[in-house]
């Protein structure tokens, strides 16, 4: 399967570890003009990545992966064609992986301070069809609709990534960011971006499971089996800026490589807006 993979920066990569492991055809999109997305306005990205979304599919993409919050927006705001063409990744990751195993209701959204005032409307019209379990419709304190808590940590997603995981200052900043969810006392924590799935393991030592619960990559990798099938592996990146920004990130490279046997293609595109 042809998959088309958008990207403002590294975000969408923090994937590698469940892409890397299936045997696909990544088409990689790295739009480093109008990097950070975040900063600019969300009807301006969307035309973006509608556009990106388009050159992709000329290519012969048959789906393409968004950052979470950039994939729930398109599914509101784009046409059905549009709609059909991105895979539904994070929002099977919702509805079959996180939602149904809501312990009351109360959800800890995740993101960056330039979604924060949008974040919110996106995700409960993405769950507003949402049908609660047999065992949540029993439980009294069940909330829904949901009942929501949101936060823009100091850790940006941007950071999470050019920092990486190991940085002692950036641990210990995202745990003081996440002590907001535990004194609001909510029962799942959803990050908007996946960078922060890069950051999974501080996140999950931060909650008692029982109490507050966090479902890592490995939720994400059973959606994405659900949703695609194997054909053979190969990477070729794009971007709008010089190829020699990706070359010389060596981290960049290692996220696609496997095994080193397959080549990874760099082409130049010009810029169209």
């Amino acid at each position: 399967m042809k998959i088309g993979i958008i990207s403002s920066g590294n975000e969408t990569l923090t994937l590698r570890k469940v892409l890397t492991k299936y045997n696909h055809e990544y088409l990689v999109y790295h739009d480093q003009t109008f990097f950070p997305f975040g900063e600019k306005n969300l009807d301006f990205i969307v035309q973006n990545l509608l556009s990106y979304s388009t050159f992709l599919q000329s290519q012969g993409a048959e789906a393409i992966i968004l950052d979470p919050i950039y994939e729930l927006a398109i599914s509101q705001r784009a046409e059905q064609t549009a709609k059909n063409l991105i895979l539904p990744l994070f929002q099977t990751y919702l509805q079959d992986e996180v939602l149904p195993y809501s312990l009351v209701g109360k959800i800890g959204l995740l993101t960056d301070k330039w979604s924060l005032s949008q974040a919110q409307n996106i995700f409960s019209q993405t769950v507003s069809d949402y049908q609660p379990t047999p065992t949540q419709q029993a439980t009294k304190k069940f909330q829904f609709p949901f009942n929501y808590r949101i936060k823009s940590p100091q850790a940006r997603p941007a950071g999470i990534i050019d920092l990486w995981v190991h940085n002692p200052y950036l641990i210990k900043t995202l745990k003081n960011d996440l002590k907001y969810f535990k004194d609001a006392n909510v029962d799942t924590v959803i990050p908007l971006h996946y960078q922060y799935f890069a950051m999974q393991r501080t996140i999950k030592s931060c909650f008692n499971h029982h109490k507050t619960r966090f479902f890592d990559l490995s939720f994400i990798e059973k959606s994405f089996k659900k949703l695609t099938t194997e054909s053979k592996y190969s990477v070729q990146l794009r971007t709008n800026q010089s190829p020699a920004f990706l070359t010389e990130k060596k981290s960049l490279m290692r996220l696609l490589e496997r095994g080193k046997t397959q080549p990874i293609t760099i082409n130049t595109l010009p810029i169209t807006h």
